[in-house]
């Protein structure tokens, strides 16, 4: 299993994180990705521990204005989410990559 660090620069394309120690400390947004059979899959980046495949991309900005956080979670962290937020946490369940 490998997992690849990807950001998006400022004219909005996705590349590659060079210097993975510079990635924790930048206002970018990282995002990892997992290689499974030739092709990536967003990670879950639930407290950055997850490295499970992400199950639905979240909105917890749509939320509360200034609220930030993850954005990709797998099935399991993706559920415990919802039932915190009573089931009202915007997301999409089909990710394609």
């Amino acid at each position: 299993m490998e997992i690849i660090i990807k950001y998006y620069d400022i004219n909005g394309k996705l590349r590659i994180a060079k210097d993975k120690n510079k990635a924790v400390n930048q206002k970018i947004s990282f995002v990892r990705f997992k290689v499974l059979k030739n092709s990536e899959w967003p990670c879950c980046d639930f407290h950055g521990k997850c490295t499970n495949k992400a199950y639905a991309e979240v909105y917890p900005s749509l939320m509360k204005k200034g609220k930030k956080g993850w954005s990709y979670l797998c099935r399991k962290h993706y559920y415990e989410e919802q039932k915190r937020f009573n089931w009202k946490m915007p997301a999409c369940l089909s990710i394609e990559w």
